[in-house]
């Protein structure tokens, strides 16, 4: 490959959405002659759709142009069929080079997952887990597990494809293709992959020509017995506006839930993250678990802070190695100091009914339906923590109920919390989203 192809791929990487960048520009194979810079497509419908994508022509020309003024650019289409077809198959599209698994920090939170993705990872091919879906909230890592797939099955078989895509790209890509009468070629450059990586699939929703696609793609991927991963905000069956066919087929697979990271978990990852050489904070145990006891949602929070106490630490010329409690404090100020909460009961109400799916009325009523129990149980014993009112008072919220009643089900979830894993995470992810309300 021409070295001053190579130059421009970088800038044309940044500057591209990444499913432009990844199906149009990347398989494009370069060689120098004469100051002139030969750019030829894998196939004749590639290089229409760059003719006629105007803004993607001149953006390759000007990244050209900036790295050589001299350098001319022409565009044509590879003249044997084999090297096209060799070009593309053992391309891969872009991951995250910091996404790997020597970079994570495993617990409970996220083990289980981990271990599906590595497993998945070391046998593309053959793994039952198909499709194998990460779902959680936002920043709680669920594209670093995907892409930590995608570098172990690199790793094991580099000959693989793997393709890596934003869910918005892939819109883009189908938008546009559609526009250019190019949709086989987007259609074959997904099926081509071994692996196939899908972030935010939750965003197909409602877009549905975007859906249909994606469903041939799918079934093609899935009757050839390759790989695909998928990270979503929430289980598969309950986006709104996602086609049941689609539904039913993401649901047959693996589905994993991240949970947010429990206080050791968080501490380590900030003593992880904290010697990577841009960050480079000496933190001792002790400081990170003040830090974790404090930021409680999520990895890009932690991350956030991290880099909020080393611009503290640099502007104010502290030395690295004496990073105290204290300077802590001074550099994350709002993020360490208690906040005053005013919870009110039909926050908690509300809250723990949308998180269990159920109505407040079927909170507060009389079934004895083990769902309501279990959700009825959990609100009581948020009550008695986060607000200040009695038995009494919090009993006559709920229907009613006397004192003992409310009692009784403070002290089961208590006893719960130290047996029972889901319980504990379902706590402590409610009341995340009450005191974030």
């Amino acid at each position: 490959m021409s070295q001053a192809w190579e130059k421009c791929l970088v800038s044309l990487k940044d500057s591209l959405p990444l499913g432009e960048y990844s199906v149009w520009v990347k398989p494009l194979n370069a060689t120098e002659r004469n100051e002139t810079l030969y750019l030829n497509a894998p196939s004749a419908s590639a290089l229409k759709y760059i003719n006629n994508h105007k803004s993607l022509e001149a953006a390759i020309i000007l990244a050209v142009s900036e790295y050589d003024r001299k350098l001319k650019v022409r565009f044509g289409v590879v003249e044997s069929a084999t090297k096209a077809t060799n070009t593309k198959k053992h391309h891969t599209t872009p991951l995250f080079p910091e996404y790997t698994f020597d970079n994570l920090v495993l617990g409970s939170a996220n083990q289980v997952a981990a271990l599906a993705s590595r497993q998945i990872a070391e046998k593309i091919g053959a793994s039952p887990y198909n499709p194998f879906i990460i779902y959680g909230e936002s920043g709680l890592g669920k594209t670093h597990l995907m892409q930590a797939a995608g570098h172990l099955a690199l790793k094991k078989n580099p000959s693989s494809k793997i393709i890596y895509v934003p869910l918005m790209d892939f819109v883009r890509n189908i938008t546009t293709s559609l526009r250019h009468n190019t949709i086989e070629n987007v259609k074959l450059f997904y099926q081509s992959a071994d692996l196939l990586l899908v972030d935010d699939i939750h965003l197909i929703a409602g877009k549905d020509k975007s859906q249909e696609e994606f469903f041939h793609i799918f079934n093609f991927l899935f009757s050839t017995k390759k790989q695909i991963i998928f990270t979503c905000d929430q289980p598969p069956k309950n986006i709104k506006d996602l086609e049941n066919r689609l539904k039913t087929r993401f649901s047959q697979g693996l589905n994993l839930q991240l949970s947010p990271p429990e206080l050791e978990m968080r501490a380590a990852i900030l003593l992880k993250k904290s010697q990577n050489p841009q960050i480079s904070l000496n933190l001792s145990e002790d400081v990170a678990l003040f830090i974790a006891s404090h930021v409680m949602s999520n990895v890009r929070d932690l991350e956030g802070a991290l880099l909020k106490l080393k611009a503290f630490v640099d502007f104010s010329q502290i030395d690295h190695s004496l990073i105290t409690k204290d300077v802590v404090e001074g550099a994350l100020g709002d993020l360490i100091k208690p906040k005053k909460l005013f919870i009110e009961v039909n926050e908690v109400q509300k809250t723990v009914s949308k998180y269990y799916g159920i109505t407040v009325s079927d909170l507060i009523s009389n079934s004895r339906k083990q769902h309501l129990v279990k959700a009825r149980q959990m609100a009581i014993y948020l009550c008695h923590e986060l607000t200040s009112l009695s038995l009494a008072k919090i009993g006559q919220n709920f229907g009613n109920r006397d004192h003992s009643t409310v009692l009784y089900s403070c002290e089961k979830l208590k006893g719960l919390i130290s047996t029972n894993e889901e319980i504990k995470n379902d706590i402590e992810n409610i009341k995340i989203k009450i005191t974030n309300l």
